[in-house]
């Protein structure tokens, strides 16, 4: 039977269906993502027997849209049993001592942006960030009584920015590259939007932090965390290794799985100088099955009962079947008919930044992968700015402002799921990862007005371009 190509129509169709399935389950229903991204797999694999696809093109596509996923699986896996360990020799509790006598409720939220945005900045990578100081900033804010939600939003907000500003960054180097232009000149021109976007994610912030300080935890509450710290736990500097090696590692561009699988070697070598008489058989049981927390003090119970690698397994699955969805959307092609049948729209400069905006958080919500939100916009829309007389450094930012930066709001994408696992929260921090919401807005505002939207310039273009082929 020959294959034919989805309409725009049906396409567009479908992913209404999409969102609407999702959206009807995960928030009135409040399911988990899982079965609702197989309700709609499904779906789709049925139009795809419409389109003449058989099964074992289907399958075909279902592993290999699972096999871009193996590394983020490997990496959550590892993260989950290095936390285990990290709690198991008093890593976490190191951190959480000294930033309950360093950081104020007052501007701890504010903070929380600036620290995480600081890491991720040096190390290139939101992911570092997280994983590393992100998990020992939820741990103050359990000790001050800060909602966990409103953390883990700032330390999203902080990761994502560090990420985006850092030439170390694999997702901008990956977004200069499909735009053709040199990655210090996006880095450059991506400041119009992130920095106001940081600006009004570190006043809302502090905004959210003087009407709450008041019911942050009382002087009493944080000095009796402090004190169950200091008596039940070894805290000692040595603990620290590990995190800061990982750190340095991405600091210098080690990959991510190596740069943890060092930083697990350290974190088991310090244990049996902070543990006293642990044996390896409790190290391997607290990497597995995560480390439970007995002090008698149910703040602290609840901030150092994590880790794992059974923890990390809702997460592990939520991407197997997400990508796996992805892989049948991309086979079928539903994602380029929808960017496809977009073109007619693209008359002015405006219509082709929202026409950006919009195909990036398509790609987004359907797939549940950022590369490809960058990758595929970029390449179809790329004569688009050419004809709006836009410079294709305005393409890299605005697929930078939508596709990377939307991405952590995806439940079921890759760094979702990372976000949720990593910091043990459930989606309560959607609503408060502010820069993921403001940036593409501010995108498509300076789209319609003109403001900061670089003209094309031909010979600019040729120089540019004779760059970035050499460099490439």
């Amino acid at each position: 039977m020959e294959k034919r190509t989805p309409s725009f129509a049906m396409s567009i169709t479908i992913f209404a269906a999409i969102i609407a399935i999702l959206g009807v389950s995960i928030l009135v229903f409040g399911a988990a993502p899982h079965i609702p991204i197989v309700l709609v797999a499904i779906i789709v694999a049925v139009y795809g027997f419409k389109l003449g696809y058989t099964w074992k093109e289907l399958e075909k596509a279902i592993t290999k849209g699972v096999s871009h996923g193996v590394p983020a699986i490997l990496i959550l896996s590892l993260i989950g049993i290095l936390v285990g360990v990290w709690v198991l020799n008093g890593t976490v509790q190191t951190i959480t001592f000294y930033g309950l006598q360093v950081l104020s409720p007052s501007i701890f939220l504010v903070s929380a942006v600036i620290i995480t945005a600081v890491v991720a900045t040096m190390t290139g990578s939101s992911w570092s960030a997280i994983s590393t100081i992100g998990i020992a900033l939820m741990g103050v804010s359990y000790g001050m009584e800060i909602s966990a939600s409103m953390t883990a939003g700032a330390i999203v907000c902080g990761a994502i920015f560090g990420d985006k500003m850092s030439p170390l960054s694999d997702t901008t180097n990956l977004t200069a590259a499909t735009a053709k232009v040199d990655i210090f000149q996006h880095i450059k021109h991506m400041l119009w939007t992130t920095v106001p976007s940081l600006l009004i994610t570190l006043l809302i912030f502090g905004v959210i932090s003087f009407m709450t300080s008041s019911g942050a935890a009382s002087t009493d509450n944080v000095q009796m965390m402090i004190s169950t710290l200091e008596n039940e736990y070894n805290l000692t500097p040595i603990s620290l290794i590990s995190p800061l090696l990982i750190i340095i590692l991405a600091f210098r561009r080690v990959s991510s799985i190596p740069a943890l699988v060092i930083g697990l070697v350290a974190a088991v070598a310090t244990t049996f100088y902070t543990v006293p008489g642990v044996t390896f058989g409790e190290i391997m049981s607290t990497a597995h099955f995560g480390y439970t927390a007995e002090t008698g003090v149910e703040a602290i119970d609840s901030l150092l009962s994590l880790g794992g690698l059974d923890s990390m397994l809702f997460g592990v699955s939520l991407i197997l079947i997400a990508l796996s969805f992805g892989g049948i959307i991309r086979e079928i092609g539903i994602a380029y008919a929808l960017i496809d049948g977009m073109r007619n729209f693209l008359k002015n400069r405006g219509n082709v930044v929202l026409s950006t905006v919009l195909s990036c958080l398509g790609i987004n919500v359907a797939v549940g992968e950022q590369y490809l939100s960058i990758i595929l916009p970029g390449q179809m829309l790329e004569d688009s700015y050419k004809e709006a007389n836009l410079h294709p450094k305005n393409l890299s930012r605005t697929l930078e402002d939508a596709g990377t930066i939307i991405h952590p709001l995806i439940p079921w994408g890759v760094t979702g799921v990372f976000i949720m696992s990593t910091l043990n929260i459930g989606m309560g921090y959607i609503p408060f990862a502010f820069i993921c919401f403001i940036t593409p807005v501010i995108a498509i505002i300076y789209g319609y007005t003109g403001f900061a939207m670089t003209p094309l310039n031909e010979d600019t273009i040729k120089l540019e371009k004779a760059r970035w082929e050499k460099d490439a």
